[in-house]
């Protein structure tokens, strides 16, 4: 009788990937590279509850965020690497994941297969040999070592083709590559702006109009105490020069593109070259020469003269003090210097994440700032922007990237530089968020005639639809907030309410109310734990006409808290929600927890107020779509139309499905009844949970 082989299961072959893959990684981050691949993480096993064999085992290869690629394992002894078996529960599970690769594997090779392709290819991507000759799992752990040595190098080859493949989809680069250029000479000048601001707060004139300065751009306290702890004072004087430099900055990136363009007849502004005296050691020297420049563009211009208005910060940056150093023309020479070489066109799609670099994490998590990548902020502008005519609000503009997109959706749907300037609006808190959106907006098309952006410097819970606003414009005289729109978009700050002072608490209350109790409508109940982005739902209620859109993207605490579902029966109540929508494979920007995105209409109010009942007026049938995205975004949107169409498709296959889905390669989709929403155990809830 033939002696009985020792098999080694699928489960202990997977298993020797995981170490030599993290190490791997582990001496690649060593050398300063970017590993595509970290981990091999073995999944899931089913055993035969008759022989308690395993059946079926999974290694999952994961970069440092997100899955790529599934990997299906069998012995060498009971299939081939191509196995139309094999490649059939492979490509099932990365379907389901929504991963862009699945790979086969019997021990002796591994074959890598492209998951758009379908489950019976017949030529794979990468064919590699792990174990030439090994016919039978027992003789696996003998040869252990080559394998693990040759898993290696697979790695390196398919990463390579994963490398290339990135860069060749990405083509030449339009946008200027001196972004991070900019950034460093930035952060130079600052840092001798910051010498000058230590030496000058000992003046306590100089010391309270900074501090007032910075709280209008942040929003939030800092000392500049040149008595206490010298480690605070060096970090805050740094974040006050950082974002004054910046300030400054933006507005040579507006000169300079103003130089390169022309009038609307075809003529140019003929503007002076930008520059400045390098030689000088006064810092007043370069603020004068800054001055006439900025005046200079507006007399040849004759416009611009709310973005080229000196401020507190330019006081601030080029303060006089006895630490001046020579070289602070030369610093400044270096930004211009950048300014110069660069194309500035398009300055939304590089300024916010460059504005977002420059806060030190402190202060970007207390303010909730957080830069939304543009085909995010794409996907949402495509659902609420209908019509070229129609009217938008963004409650907290940041750096304007929703604001700006709008504006280039409406041009994109046919409307006027003037009309979608007059029609795109936008509050901001913090005053130099304010200037950036002002800039975006501003810079979006440098061949109009006119410049006024609709930018208001509040807070969102003090305005009110149709009231005066304190914004006042050239030939406009002073603005009115609009009184009805046909879409609110944005990214709302992700803080704790109850962290808000007692008196901006009681700001929101009141904001609230005046509508609430005016129109007769059930009051939202967010408890006190709410994060403030719930308040702005509820205040786009109350901006929004019947039938406008609400596109926001919030926490993903909507799903799983107790705020988060008042804020679901709040939506289901007075608005029909189409759609909302999460990733399994990207987080949107670099908060800690995972978010959200909101697609909903706003319905008619009914006619009396709501205790737990439906809304009339929103159909018994009508299904919300809780939509779990498997590619980025950026994989799905449309590259080969205009910014403003791109998400339009997109958009529409997602609206238009009518029931589940869970074997797209793009994305899950279960449908409920939003009536449900309004149960006690919602459906909201089960979504959350998974």
């Amino acid at each position: 009788m033939a002696k009985a082989r020792n098999i080694v299961d699928e489960r202990t072959l997977a298993g020797w990937f995981s170490a030599p893959t993290e190490a791997r990684a582990a001496r690649l981050v060593a050398e300063e590279k970017d590993p595509v691949f970290f981990h091999a993480d073995v999944e899931e096993h089913v055993q035969d509850p008759e022989t308690g064999v395993t059946k079926r085992c999974d290694v999952t290869l994961r970069s440092r965020t997100r899955p790529l690629a599934t990997v299906e394992m069998k012995r060498p002894e009971v299939a081939a690497a191509d196995s139309p078996m094999l490649q059939e529960d492979s490509w099932s599970k990365a379907v389901g994941r929504g991963l862009p690769y699945f790979l086969t594997a019997n021990f002796e090779e591994i074959l890598v297969w492209e998951t758009a392709k379908g489950n019976n290819q017949t030529t794979p991507l990468i064919r590699f040999v792990l174990a030439p000759q090994l016919g039978h799992s027992s003789h696996a752990p003998q040869r252990r070592a080559e394998i693990s040595e040759n898993w290696v190098k697979f790695l390196d080859q398919f990463s390579q083709y994963i490398l290339e493949l990135q860069n060749k989809e990405k083509g030449p680069r339009k946008l200027p590559p001196q972004v991070l250029e900019l950034k460093e000479v930035i952060q130079e000048a600052a840092e001798e702006a910051a010498e000058r601001i230590r030496s000058a707060v000992v003046n306590e004139e100089f010391r309270q109009k900074t501090l007032d300065a910075f709280r209008l751009q942040f929003g939030v306290e800092t000392s500049l105490d040149p008595y206490g702890n010298k480690s605070r004072l060096l970090a805050e004087s740094v974040q006050v020069a950082m974002i004054a430099t910046f300030v400054v900055a933006t507005r040579l990136m507006l000169y300079q593109a103003l130089a390169n363009s022309t009038r609307p007849d075809g003529a140019s502004f003929d503007l002076d070259v930008l520059d400045i005296t390098r030689s000088t050691a006064d810092p007043q020297r370069v603020s004068s020469d800054l001055a006439g420049l900025y005046e200079h563009a507006r007399r040849k211009t004759g416009d611009f003269e709310t973005q080229f208005s000196l401020g507190e910060l330019d006081e601030v940056v080029f303060v006089d003090a006895s630490t001046s150093r020579k070289d602070v023309g030369l610093v400044w020479g270096k930004i211009i210097d950048v300014v110069k070489g660069a194309d500035w066109e398009a300055p939304v799609t590089y300024v916010p994440g460059l504005y977002e670099s420059l806060l030190d994490d402190e202060h970007r998590h207390v303010m909730g700032v957080h830069y939304t990548p543009d085909p995010v902020v794409e996907l949402i502008a495509a659902y609420a922007v209908q019509d070229a005519a129609d009217v938008v609000l963004d409650p907290a503009s940041g750096a304007g990237t929703f604001a700006t997109m709008c504006y280039e959706r409406k041009r994109a749907l046919g409307s006027t530089h003037d009309q979608s300037l007059a029609e795109v609006y936008a509050v901001e808190l913090a005053q130099f968020a304010a200037s950036l959106t002002g800039f975006n907006l501003t810079l979006a098309d440098t061949s109009a005639s006119s410049a006024y952006p609709r930018v208001f410097r509040t807070d969102f819970f003090q305005t009110y639809p149709g009231k005066l606003s304190g914004l006042e414009l050239p030939d406009v005289g002073r603005v009115r907030y609009p009184k009805q729109v046909d879409a609110v978009v944005g990214n709302p700050p992700y803080i704790r309410f109850e962290n808000r002072l007692p008196e901006e608490r009681e700001e929101v209350f009141k904001f609230l109310q005046a509508h609430f109790m005016k129109t007769q409508i059930a009051y939202p109940n967010f408890t006190g734990k709410a994060d403030i982005w719930a308040f702005f739902v509820a205040g786009a209620h109350m901006y929004l006409r019947p039938g406008g859109r609400l596109g926001f993207i919030v926490s993903w605490n909507l799903l799983a808290s107790d705020y988060g579902d008042a804020v679901i029966t709040f939506l289901a109540r007075y608005f029909k929600i189409h759609a909302l929508i999460d990733s399994r494979t990207e987080r949107w920007f670099a908060a800690k927890q995972n978010t959200v995105i909101i697609l909903a209409e706003k319905v008619s109010d009914p006619a009396s107020k709501l205790s737990h009942q439906s809304n009339p007026n929103i159909p018994d049938d009508h299904c919300v779509r809780f939509v779990r995205l498997k590619r980025p975004i950026e994989e799905l949107i449309n590259k080969d139309v205009p910014r403003g169409k791109r998400a339009e498709d997109l958009v529409d296959q997602i609206l238009e499905t009518t029931h589940d889905t869970g074997d797209d390669l793009r994305w899950d989709i279960r449908l409920f009844e939003q009536k449900a929403l309004l149960e006690t155990e919602s459906s909201a809830d089960e979504f959350g949970d998974e």
